[in-house]
């Protein structure tokens, strides 16, 4: 159910991003591939590139592309992100970052290539494709500092030095 509601989430926005009048950079991030590496925790990689379709599905439905290519390009990153993190067996910040990297560079890289097996002409170039890779692993990275900064606020330790305190 919490990925459900992530996934929902992450579609207002990077509908939000791609809709206001940002700098395109900003607009570059996809934050429905964090919800592919969030899934990569809870499933298999088989799973996981199931996750990954539907988000590239919901991705060319809002964006007005082609159908199929994201798709293609979110289950062929879904699988590749949780078939590393299995394989490295990562956890806490390094999860997120690697995850978010992977999985917007797959996506991208999956995305284009489908692009030219169609013979179409994708809507952003090497710098889009690019800016996507780098706002996406940026949000990972904020992602894998949120957890961080949750974690320490929740740890035994610091309960501990809160009751100490107030003694």
């Amino acid at each position: 159910m919490t990925l459900a509601i992530a996934f929902v989430l992450a579609l207002l926005l990077q509908l939000g991003l791609t809709a206001s009048h940002l700098w395109w950079v900003l607009a570059a991030c996809q934050p429905i591939l964090l919800v592919v590496v969030a899934s990569a925790r809870r499933f298999d990689p088989v799973g996981v590139a199931w996750t990954g379709l539907a988000a590239g599905l919901a991705t060319d439905l809002m964006t007005e592309r082609i159908i199929g290519p994201g798709g293609i390009a979110g289950a062929v990153a879904g699988f590749v992100v949780a078939a590393v993190v299995r394989r490295f067996e990562m956890e806490g910040p390094l999860y997120w970052i690697v995850g978010s990297l992977l999985a917007a560079t797959c996506s991208e890289a999956v995305w284009m290539l489908s692009l030219a097996t169609l013979g179409v002409r994708p809507d952003h170039a090497f710098a889009g494709g690019l800016a996507t890779v780098v706002m996406t692993s940026a949000a990972g990275l904020l992602v894998a500092a949120g957890e961080r900064a949750w974690r320490a606020w929740n740890s035994p330790a610091h309960k501990r030095r809160r009751v100490l305190r107030h003694l």
